[in-house]
């Protein structure tokens, strides 16, 4: 019986010290909250993530990240995987799916959140050292555990979030452009149609008073007149209607640029995402002229087999990537490019954006740049002018 009693206690005693180290992981984890949010806004700011341009947008992604740290710590309380695990989760849906949260972009909430599993992480490793190893390991794979699901679940639901923030954007703009529809057929065609209704009136009336023609005349005339005018209204509302609206425009004069510039054996991959019409005319213009100089670099002096160039417009900004798998370059000796190179992160930083140029001799050139777009006339009445 003593033997069995032995073999009971070394089964035993390891699972309260587990439970022992947990509490105290999960104690210094709350208290080292603040610590990693700071850290975590210092990193955001060092890459230049829009989660931190505004006060809103930083109070809202602090509260994620207080969240994501709340499930860690509940997956290290007693049965705080159970109890505790959808404490963070019921909370990031309703922060996600609403606010201005959900106008971030999913490549920068991935971002974000490896910066905050990276930071966390190292956080838990440096106090995980004052622990028993074997309770060490354990307590460390179960805060992991909880941080990896509490950010999963994050991204998706920010993916979900930031799809109907777009779903809403196109409805709206859909909803405006048929409300003016509505409008100009009313005033114009409804107006010019009824004119021409009056018209005829007066011209029967005329008739059946066996007026003499020339009394008669000029109503057909005037009904001329205003069916020419339905007619030139609705010709040119047809030719507006078919004008192609959102990424046309930048796409086709890139592809045209390249087109004329491509030299044999290089192949292209132009893609431009989103809606166009969200950019200010001058957004467009300068960003034309910053990816037409990488084409014109690429082209002209890179010798690539492969050229590729994505745009994705978002209502908020617009990102930008590039790269050639040509000759490469040193940059820090460019080699003739210094000016085209310069203008190209000026033009970038005077719209208030990121410019990121890397290029290795014998692999190639990539350039990564970001825009944020003023608010539309939805979001502010109209745009501030340039």
């Amino acid at each position: 019986m003593q033997r069995k009693g032995e073999l009971i206690m070394m089964k035993t005693e390891p699972v309260e010290d587990t439970r022992t180290a947990a509490r105290q992981l999960e104690s210094w984890l709350f208290a080292g909250r603040d610590e990693i949010v700071r850290s975590f806004r210092n990193a955001l700011l060092e890459i230049s993530s829009p989660l931190v341009t505004t006060d809103e947008l930083w109070v809202e992604a602090r509260e994620h990240a207080l969240l994501v740290l709340e499930e860690c710590c509940a997956a290290l309380r007693e049965d705080g995987d159970r109890a505790g695990g959808n404490i963070a989760l019921s909370l990031s849906v309703g922060l996600s799916t609403r606010g201005i949260l959900q106008t971030v972009h999913p490549a920068d909430t991935l971002r974000s959140s490896g910066l905050l599993f990276q930071i966390t992480l190292q956080y838990l490793v440096r106090v995980v050292a004052d622990l028993p190893p074997a309770q060490a390991s354990h307590c460390l794979g179960r805060a992991v555990s909880a941080l990896n699901q509490s950010l999963s679940t994050c991204l998706q639901v920010s993916a979900a979030g930031y799809d109907a923030y777009l779903l809403n954007k196109v409805e709206e703009r859909a909803g405006s452009h048929r409300r003016q529809l509505g409008r100009d057929l009313h005033d114009h065609l409804g107006n010019t149609l009824a004119v021409a209704h009056r018209y005829l009136d007066l011209h029967e009336q005329a008739s059946e008073r066996s007026r003499p023609d020339e009394l008669r005349t000029p109503y057909l005339g005037r009904v001329r007149d205003a069916l020419d005018e339905a007619s030139v209204f609705t010709r040119q509302l047809i030719s507006d209607l078919r004008v192609t609206s959102g990424t046309r425009h930048l796409a086709d004069s890139l592809k045209e640029y390249a087109e004329q510039h491509q030299p044999s054996g290089t192949a292209l991959h132009i893609e431009v995402n989103g809606d166009e019409s969200w950019l200010p005319q001058e957004h467009a213009e300068e960003l034309f002229l910053v990816l037409r100089e990488f084409l014109r670099n690429s082209l002209a002096h890179a010798r690539p087999r492969t050229v590729a160039l994505k745009v994705d417009v978002a209502p908020h900004r617009v990102d930008c990537f590039a790269h050639d798998d040509g000759d490469g370059f040193d940059t820090d000796r460019p080699l003739g490019l210094g000016s085209g190179l310069l203008s190209m992160r000026e033009r970038t930083q005077a719209l208030g954006g990121s410019f990121h140029l890397t290029s290795t001799p014998g692999v190639g050139t990539g350039m990564r740049m970001s825009v944020p777009l003023p608010p539309g006339p939805e979001q502010a009445g109209g745009r501030p002018a340039s």
